[in-house]
């Protein structure tokens, strides 16, 4: 099971609505909720209020399968691989190898 949704079922056992953990997030409970369902990445920030409300460590909530996303680049690169099709993302992944072997130095 996913870490998110095993901490979703402990909050709902727990009786902590996703609107209680929004307002300590400064987020709505709608953003809470995608969050819990694996729909929005979730921050190391965010990770421990959800382990705090859930009673329980980080380390035992997220298990071995979780990743999170704490630079803002990389959630743009997230957010934006998740629009492409599935030839426009092999493209991209194709493309990432050789961006990376250029230099930045254009002389």
């Amino acid at each position: 099971m996913p870490w998110y949704e095993n901490t979703a079922r402990i909050l709902k056992a727990k009786g902590v609505s996703n609107a209680e953990i929004g307002r300590r997030l400064n987020i709505t409970g709608q953003a809470v909720q995608m969050k819990l369902a694996g729909r929005r990445p979730t921050t190391a920030t965010e990770a421990k209020i959800f382990a705090e409300f859930a009673g329980i460590p980080v380390a035992e909530m997220l298990g071995e399968d979780a990743y999170l996303i704490e630079v803002r680049d990389e959630l743009q690169l997230v957010e934006s691989y998740r629009l492409l099709t599935p030839q426009q993302r092999a493209e991209w992944l194709a493309y990432g190898p050789f961006l990376a072997t250029q230099s930045d130095d254009q002389s």
